[in-house]
């Protein structure tokens, strides 16, 4: 089983998906349509409004049995780099588990394995999307949990022909292993 912690904040407004909900869910699409089982966990639904918050996503080729919530994640994902500051990201993370932060620079983590930064906001400006798009392109690169094929058919079908350039973007600097720019 594979597990990616999503960590961002909430605008304090129940109409708007916070991007690191809809990249969590942009990937468990993707999987279900690869047959896979899928476990996702979005924040409450208590909106708190600006503080950082996770959800969880448990891919698996078997049925999921757990319902636990001791999270062991392979990749944990964070959309804004004063998250790490403010919640400790690094907690249950995998020996050899990467933490992805959205930034130019990576900031420091408590406790962390490997930090990578790429820089998912520019990507996401240029090319008009959602940054859940991006987000979710960087993680699936980073962690294989789902096909690329799969995930740009979820992308497209919530966010139109430009997701499959933001994926092709994202997902190229994660692999390219010059994530800044």
């Amino acid at each position: 089983m594979k597990e990616i912690r999503l960590y961002g904040r909430r605008l304090p407004d129940y109409a708007h998906v916070a991007p690191f909900v809809g990249a969590g869910r942009l990937l468990a699409e993707a999987a279900l349509a690869e047959g896979n089982h899928v476990q996702f966990r979005p924040p409450w639904l208590f909106l708190r409004g600006f503080v950082p918050e996770s959800a969880l996503l448990r891919v698996d080729t078997a049925p999921i049995d757990t319902a636990d919530q001791d999270y062991r994640p392979d990749l944990v994902v964070v959309t804004d780099a004063r998250v790490p500051a403010e919640a400790d990201v690094a907690a249950g993370l995998q020996a050899g588990g990467t933490i992805l932060v959205n930034a130019v620079q990576a900031p420091p983590v408590q406790g962390a394995g490997r930090v990578l930064a790429v820089d998912l906001d520019s990507v996401a400006k240029r090319h008009r999307v959602d940054l859940s798009v991006p987000l979710a392109a960087a993680a699936a690169a980073l962690s294989g949990i789902v096909g690329a094929e799969a995930l740009r058919r979820a992308a497209q079908a919530r966010h139109g022909r430009a997701a499959a350039a933001a994926l092709a973007a994202a997902a190229g600097l994660v692999e390219a292993g010059n994530p800044a720019h």
